[in-house]
């Protein structure tokens, strides 16, 4: 059972929110706080992140996340992660966009129940679209992405997302995550998101399963995001 909750927990802590080609405007600044009341295994888990993105030129983005999951009656299971990174847009025409992203990533949680708490690197590659229907927005796009830690622990991820305004500053959102790795490490996962635009900020409320079948794991996800 240990081992199928860290495979799990593994899989599951690095899955990130905000992916994506888009690159920031130069000084423009994005951060967004989630929390999430998970269920895993039958145990119930907390999970907090942090994520935050900056323009330093109308190519280069800087990005950096910090999240903790924590397991009130399982202490032990109890793992925090870490990235920083740096985001290139490499082609953009109309409506598509083509970007490259690299940096070193950190955690106990990345490796699973092998370890993997040595600093690592990552490199992704996400390809994006965006328009206007009818005057309502919508986005879709792709992002593969690998990393690699001492001790051969790696993983890889493919995310897919799209998001359409049905309302007036109000957007469906939805995400697959589907991630394979070292020690037979597998995880995919569905969130299907409500978001409401006030202005520069941003509220959402999600729902994310895992449907792999290698571990049972669902949760509600809150979060809040704003542009500065």
């Amino acid at each position: 059972m240990r081992g199928v909750w860290l495979t799990g927990l593994a899989a599951c802590v690095c899955a990130d929110a905000s992916a994506g080609p888009w690159a920031r405007a130069p000084g423009e600044a994005y951060g967004r706080i989630a929390v999430a009341a998970e269920e895993l295994e039958g145990r119930s888990a907390y999970r907090y992140d942090i994520f935050t993105e900056y323009g330093l030129t109308s190519e280069w983005t800087v990005v950096a996340k910090a999240e903790l999951v924590e397991f009130p009656d399982a202490t032990d299971f109890t793992a925090d992660g870490y990235r920083a990174s740096v985001r290139r847009k490499i082609w953009q025409k109309r409506g598509f966009l083509l970007s490259a992203e690299a940096g070193a990533v950190y955690g106990a949680a990345i490796g699973g129940v092998r370890g993997c708490e040595e600093v690592g690197g990552e490199f992704r590659l996400s390809a994006g679209a965006s328009g206007a229907i009818e005057g309502m927005d919508w986005f879709g796009f792709v992002d593969v992405a690998g990393r690699a830690h001492g001790a051969g622990c790696w993983r890889e991820r493919m995310e897919i997302g799209f998001g359409q305004e049905i309302f007036d500053n109000l957007f469906l959102i939805s995400q697959a995550w589907l991630e394979r790795g070292s020690d037979e490490a597998r995880s995919d996962k569905l969130e299907t998101a409500l978001l409401y635009r006030v202005g520069d900020i941003d509220f959402s409320i999600a729902y994310r399963e895992e449907f792999s079948g290698r571990f049972d794991e669902r949760g509600i996800v809150f979060a809040v995001a704003s542009r500065f």
